[in-house]
């Protein structure tokens, strides 16, 4: 019978980790190590044997009770390697028995079914299978360089600069991120950096102004569209459609599959992913509280 390990994050091998995750069904960037280190850095790990199957334990300790949560900018975590549905069903009885509180993500591949799995998606395009730009978004783009748009990649050097003056703001007060939320987001792209994983693009004008700025993570299986916005929303003038026109081309000969990032989309966002070609990717959210009334109500 399979026996789960649970490994302390200093004992953690991280390239046997990213070799798992690598020979899976579904490797995507957001689960190698560089990327976790980044987002929980205390994280720990579950696995079988020599690291066939692994699972990422992202936890927090509030109230001396410790609990699983899906970090910042980091999507579909759970089982990955060898998979079975019992193997997948071990792991859950693991993580139901030791945490009685449990906010996560699971990747595409994970079928295990329980009444407190819900579903969430993605949009993604699958270069094997080509795309197609609809005629919306082709105007938008033709709009943007009429404007005198173009697309530049940002050097090394200057991409966590340009970050914080320009994309930190628009995620602090529009999108209600914390502080703590832009600073992972920077230690995040520093790890992508140095583990030559990040590519960002800026959309400048004629008088060589930022109109737009947008971050990839990258392998070679999967490019995740990070974070990015654009200063010309009230104008629509189309900065954000040339840019990701752009990130999407760029990388059809270096990636399988261009990830859009998915989490909770309403039906506008999800329209804008389908003009670029986008087909949506069901993948699971595991939400379960166990914690006693009294810690419910404090919670809240």
């Amino acid at each position: 019978m399979s026996i789960i390990k649970h490994i302390k994050h200093s004992s953690i091998d991280f390239d046997k980790w990213d070799k798992a995750i690598s020979n899976s069904l579904q490797p995507l960037v957001s689960a190698q190590s560089f990327y976790l280190n980044a987002t929980c850095p205390n994280w720990d790990a579950l696995m079988i044997g020599d690291y066939e199957t692994v699972f990422p334990l992202t936890f927090k300790k509030k109230l001396s009770i410790t609990y699983l949560y899906q970090p910042a900018f980091t999507p579909q975590l759970g089982c990955y390697g060898k998979l079975t549905v019992e193997i997948e069903q071990l792991f859950y009885n693991y993580i139901t028995k030791h945490f009685k509180l449990i906010e996560i993500e699971l990747n595409a591949t994970n079928k295990i079914q329980s009444p407190f799995v819900f579903s969430k998606k993605t949009f993604i395009i699958n270069y094997k299978n080509g795309f197609t730009f609809n005629q919306n978004t082709k105007r938008n783009i033709s709009k943007a360089i009429t404007n005198g748009f173009k697309v530049e990649q940002i050097i090394s050097q200057h991409i966590i600069t340009l970050s914080t003056q320009f994309l930190n703001p628009f995620l602090i007060h529009d999108l209600k991120l914390t502080k703590k939320d832009t600073s992972i987001l920077n230690n995040l792209l520093q790890n992508s950096i140095s583990n030559n994983a990040l590519i960002s693009f800026k959309v400048v004008n004629n008088a060589n102004k930022i109109i737009a700025l947008a971050h990839f993570v990258y392998n070679k299986n999967q490019v995740l569209f990070l974070k990015g916005t654009n200063f010309d929303k009230i104008e629509n003038t189309g900065s954000m459609h040339l840019l990701l026109s752009h990130a999407i081309h760029f990388f059809a000969d270096k990636c399988i599959c261009f990830d859009f990032g998915g989490g909770s989309l309403n039906e506008g966002l999800a329209n804008f992913y389908k003009g670029f070609g986008a087909h949506p990717l069901h993948y699971s959210f595991l939400q379960l509280n166990n914690l006693p009334k009294l810690i419910k109500v404090l919670k809240h």
